[in-house]
């Protein structure tokens, strides 16, 4: 009798022991993980489908529609719905033409979104939406979605300044995840997409719909709108952007035509009184629509290993030597510290002398008597070697910083390249050599150590035709709201002053007005109605090829613009870089074009 109570009383307390256990996890289960098993009910019946915001649209200053969206398709896979076995990943692959190992990528990189969502297809076409469609009860989890696109309207079109979209990196994401980004979203990756992120992009939308147990939409439940981006009104013009890219294009064609391994080039015009950049073109260039939708590995290969670097933007981020256009400066640093007059005549030999060592102009006859004024329109070598010689490097270093050499234009765009100005401690640093005598008459005339972008060109143009006043260059002149107010106007900022005496503005503003209408640029000029003051150049390169550069300000008595135009191993600046200067002239004056006359070769 004792051993069947006890065994009753043993068998009693396991009862009540199972049962306080089983409480235990209920109350457990009910009061501390009640949310989270209540959210996991939630999820397995209702599914949240994102809906991208479109970017903001870019307008010209004309307000001409230049980047905008445009609808499409994409093949998407919901994680948590999503069948991940290789058989599955292998048919959706053979489907969207998307590389099984890319997709579980995706998968992988977007575990902490299970119900978000992953476009593994982006812009997909009507055959393949329709073969997915058609097996889709073989892929659970895989949706059809609607989507904005990226949509760059003329193509290559100041692609290097409007810039493209990629997929977000890992970097990206971790700096932007609390913005409400996701792992696989699209982001701007350079020029003004990359800049202006943060006011391009807008808040995406969500939808939320109830699903049946094997994933079917059963009701809406909701709907969040997204939010399009705010849009920006530029400083580039359409119009006269189209006619520096072809004048370029041509140019650069033509210069390979008669032997010149021509890279590409460059080409920046600048507004005189706001810094606002007209055009920025720079050549090769490449189709940012390429990459809206995620750009394939064969085309990011096809840009990569092109050696004439189309994805390089030659305006701000190469630095060249600046050749004969130097000479501005080496002018302005000579009359400002009296090292010369205007009075003073030179004799130009064809060469110079210096301890015995020659150093040749391009016009190795000589040039004959001449003034500075003579010296800047026929960029007599010699006059300028002799004024080098006088003013020595670090003279003409001061000034080439006092112009903006050597330091970032500040333009908002990634990359920007400072240039180099070379003094006798540079020298030091950085080759442990003296600076040699012989190496100031070459920096006097743009060629040595110097270097210098496009845009810095261009802006030393500007300084000249403003009379010393600097604008910051600006691409961006309005931001508008989704209602199209303005939400924010970039106004003008002068960035620095040159201060040189008056007589010697005047100075160097004939001169460059003598080069187009006696001097070296004078052939490519013949017939212009507008009058222009300009500076050719030819860089050496040391490989045996040229570079071309011509720099001007229209018109001269009264300057609205300022340009620099630039053509890679594409000749001598009168020849090359000369006749798309006028090309560009006449589509911003809207004269008929013309044939051009024919160059002489000079400088």
């Amino acid at each position: 009798m004792w051993e069947r109570n006890r065994r009753i009383r043993i068998l009693a307390m396991i009862v009540i022991g199972i049962i306080g256990v089983l409480t235990f996890r209920l109350v457990w289960m009910q009061l501390f993980q009640g949310a989270q098993y209540k959210k996991i009910a939630d999820q397995n019946r209702t599914r949240q489908i994102n809906a991208l915001a479109p970017r903001g649209t870019m307008y010209d200053r004309n307000g001409a529609v230049i980047v905008t969206n445009r609808p499409s398709f994409a093949v998407s896979i919901i994680p948590n719905e999503y069948n991940n076995s290789p058989e599955n990943t292998l048919l959706l692959a053979a489907l969207t033409g998307v590389a099984a190992e890319e997709i579980r990528q995706l998968l992988q990189s977007s575990v902490d979104f299970p119900y978000t969502p992953i476009p593994i297809k982006r812009d997909a076409d009507a055959a393949t939406i329709a073969k997915v469609e058609e097996r889709q009860s073989y892929l659970p989890g895989v949706v059809i979605e609607a989507i904005p696109v990226r949509h760059y309207v003329y193509n290559e079109l100041a692609a290097h300044a409007l810039g493209f979209i990629g997929y977000i990196d890992q970097q990206e994401y971790a700096e932007r995840k609390r913005q409400g980004y996701h792992p696989n979203d699209l982001i701007g990756k350079d020029g003004l997409e990359g800049e202006w992120e943060s006011i391009l992009r807008g808040k995406d939308g969500a939808r939320q719909i109830e699903v049946n147990a094997v994933g079917e939409d059963v009701q809406p439940l909701g709907d969040r709108p997204a939010i399009p981006g705010q849009s920006l009104v530029l400083t580039l013009d359409g119009n006269l952007q189209k006619a520096a890219e072809e004048a370029l294009a041509v140019q650069v064609a033509e210069s390979r035509k008669i032997g010149a391994p021509a890279k590409g080039g460059a080409v920046v015009v600048l507004d005189v009184k706001t810094g606002g950049v007209l055009v920025m073109a720079s050549n090769p260039a490449f189709d940012p629509n390429r990459f809206a939708g995620g750009i394939s590995n064969k085309d990011w290969n096809q840009l990569i290993t092109n050696p004439n670097n189309p994805l390089t933007n030659r305006t701000i981020q190469n630095a060249y030597p600046p050749a004969s256009v130097f000479k501005i400066i080496t002018a302005a640093a000579a009359l400002e510290t009296n090292a010369t007059t205007t009075q003073e005549i030179f004799d130009d030999k064809g060469v110079y002398v210096l301890s015995g060592w020659s150093f040749y102009g391009w016009n190795t006859k000589g040039l004959g008597k001449l003034n500075i004024v003579d010296g800047l329109a026929w960029s007599s070598d010699p006059v300028f070697y002799e004024l080098g010689n006088r003013l020595g490097v670090d003279t003409l270093a001061s000034y080439a910083l006092t112009f903006g050499y050597g330091q970032t234009t500040g333009v908002k765009l990634a990359g920007e390249e400072k240039g180099l100005v070379p003094t006798t401690e540079w020298k030091q640093a950085n080759y442990a050599e003296i600076w040699y005598p012989g190496e100031t008459l070459i920096a006097a005339i743009g060629q040595g150590y110097y270097l210098a972008t496009p845009l810095q060109q261009a802006m030393l143009a500007m300084t000249v035709a403003t009379g010393g006043i600097v604008y910051k260059p600006i691409l961006v002149d309005k931001v508008l709201t989704i209602e199209g107010n303005i939400a924010q106007k970039i106004e003008p900022e002068v960035i620095r002053n040159v201060y040189l005496r008056p007589e010697v503005w005047e100075t160097i503003r004939q001169g460059m007005l003598a080069v187009t209408t006696k001097g070296t640029g004078a052939s490519v000029f013949s017939g212009f109605p507008k009058t222009v003051a300009g500076k050719s150049g030819s860089a050496e390169t040391g490989r045996g090829t040229t570079h071309s550069w011509f720099v001007c300000y229209a018109p001269a008595e009264n300057p609205e613009i300022a340009m620099s135009v630039f053509i890679e191993d594409g000749g001598e600046g009168s020849m090359a870089a000369a006749p798309v200067t006028r090309r560009i002239l006449e589509a911003y004056f809207a004269l008929p074009v013309k044939p051009l006359p024919p160059a002489t070769r000079t400088d």
